[in-house]
């Protein structure tokens, strides 16, 4: 009896384990998690970890329940954005799905069981009653080359157990085998929906990772366009500054005889204008700030700083020209981007279909088999060899409806010739793609030069018309034009600064040669441009 109960329980816990809800949230993810190592072996030459809840702990969740003010400097940005952005979050399920999808086909090809059991009583009164026993208990498979092998064994095994473990003769096992000769015949059209899904994991890690190197560069360019606008206030607010001390010394000389009404005016409109200017600066800035916290997956209403130093950062880095010809970027790109790799496996999975829809239009030619091994009367589970059962044949299906067969391998055709022009689509867009980073990076240098250039040049001109306003030898008008070039030139110079780094960013990823850590978005921003196709 003692080993009867420790069966019992062994069984009732795996049944507990196998239809509890935590336990088949455990079973499927480590089913994914194995998939995608395999995966990303393939793709990156590496196992990457993956996780696709998010963090218990987030910065979202501390900010939703304090005041405090957090300053994130460029690196730990990338890191809130990766925990709390919602894109990201559903980029991450919907990689998880695609690996999921793929363990649902795995299991086609594997061996299935069903198993289940009924029973029922009915009678009249108190003097008869019948009992009425069902059972399943099978087992199936299907292999790559198209045989299915469906087994059902035990047909009595509810019923004698009831009555003693008397058996009464009736089959104890029926095995049914199919096998296509023609229609549906061959390891690859068999195959076919197992190998869609396993090249649709690594699609789904090629789209993945696209968007994860994408996403952390739109990022840094919000960063770097917030504390672009960061300098600028500052510059608006010194601008207003020097225009408000100049308007209160041309007063004084205006109140003294030495300047006439017209300088006064002129200094105060300027003044105006640059408050005017300073407000508008401020109004900005503030919805940008907002706007960028969205992206992090952040409250707007969070006091969020982050740090003015990432703008020195490019400054001392300066612009360089990229020595990378257009003809060699092109050829680059069309080799590593994930994307375009993506396109051009996706017109071999359409020949494939072609080629699976003009097999459909061959006639169906199955050959199956069956057996069936009764059990010897009163003796329990052992199997009577010398009874065996067996069958075998042909069955023809002549699909004599060939409009549907008809216009399906036709359709396949079209979708052929589609994924070919899209791939050539794709192939041209992306070479636009890499000529407008170079175009955008060959302006911002050019723009760098020339503003700094104008920034010299400017600031000299405030000086000399300062002091030659002070001698009374330019009109007011002169000085504050002066102070306007200088301040444009300042913003200029700081945007050219900013584009430069973004579009060196863009023709990277653009090359497929943002190299981003396995989780996260971090990645090292004076990574070197790639300079040969065989990189």
């Amino acid at each position: 009896m003692s080993k009867l109960r420790f069966l019992l329980l062994i069984v009732a816990a795996t049944l507990t384990a196998c239809y509890s809800a935590q336990g088949n949230r455990a079973w499927a993810d480590h089913a994914v998690y194995g998939v995608l190592d395999k995966a990303n072996e393939k793709v990156h030459g590496e196992k990457r970890d993956f996780v696709v809840e998010r963090p218990i702990d987030t910065l979202r969740k501390r900010l939703m329940t304090s005041r405090e003010q957090v300053t994130l400097p460029l690196a730990q940005a990338l890191d809130v954005a990766a925990e709390n952005n919602r894109d990201f979050q559903r980029q991450k399920e919907s990689l998880y799905l695609a690996a999921l999808s793929l363990t649902t086909t795995l299991n086609d090809f594997r061996l299935r069981f069903g198993g289940g059991g009924g029973g029922s009583a009915d009678g009249t009164n108190d003097t008869s009653a019948d009992v009425t026993l069902t059972d399943d208990l099978s087992a199936s498979a299907s292999s790559a080359v198209g045989t299915q092998v469906v087994t059902n064994f035990v047909q009595t095994f509810m019923r004698s157990v009831i009555n003693g473990g008397r058996f009464d003769g009736s089959a104890i096992l029926n095995m049914t085998i199919t096998q296509p000769l023609l229609r549906g015949a061959g390891r690859h059209i068999a195959r076919e929906p197992l190998t869609q899904s396993e090249r649709n994991v690594i699609y789904a890690i090629r789209d993945f990772e696209r968007f994860r190197s994408q996403f952390a560069i739109d990022l840094v360019a919000d960063y770097w366009n917030v504390v672009q606008q960061m300098s600028d206030l500052t510059n608006v607010d010194a601008n207003y500054n020097s225009l408000k001390l100049s308007r209160l010394q041309i007063e004084e000389l205006y109140n003294a005889g030495r300047r006439t009404i017209v300088d006064l005016g002129r200094a105060k409109q300027s003044e105006y204008s640059a408050n005017a200017q300073q407000v508008s600066a401020k109004n900005r800035l503030q919805s940008t700030l907002d706007s960028f916290k969205l992206t992090l997956g952040l409250p707007v209403t969070s006091a969020i700083a982050l740090d003015p130093a990432e703008l020195t950062k490019l400054v001392d880095q300066g612009v360089t020209p990229v020595k990378l010809s257009e003809q060699e970027a092109v050829r680059l790109s069309l080799s590593r981007r994930f994307d375009y790799r993506t396109n051009v496996d996706e017109v071999e999975d359409v020949g494939r279909r072609v080629m699976i829809a003009e097999n459909a239009l061959n006639f169906g030619l199955d050959f199956t088999a069956a057996i069936s091994v009764p059990s010897e009367a009163g003796s329990g589970l052992d199997m009577d060899w010398s009874k065996i059962n067996w069958s075998a044949g042909v069955d023809i299906n002549l699909f004599l409806d060939r409009i549907p067969l008809r216009n399906a391998y036709r359709s396949q055709l079209i979708t052929f010739d589609q994924t070919l022009r899209a791939r050539e689509q794709a192939e041209d867009q992306l070479t636009s793609s890499v000529r407008r980073s170079l175009r955008d990076i060959q302006a911002a240098l050019d723009t760098f030069q020339i503003q700094t250039v104008a920034v010299d040049l400017a600031g000299q001109r405030v000086e000399a018309t300062t002091d030659l306003y002070g001698a009374g030898r330019v009109q007011a008008l002169d000085k504050l034009d002066a102070q306007d070039s200088f301040l444009q030139a300042q913003l200029n110079r700081n945007a050219a600064i900013v584009d430069y780094a973004i579009a060196r960013l863009q023709l990277m990823n653009n090359l497929e040669a943002i190299r981003l850590q396995p989780q996260g978005l971090r990645f090292d921003m004076k990574l070197p441009m790639p300079s040969s196709a065989t990189e």
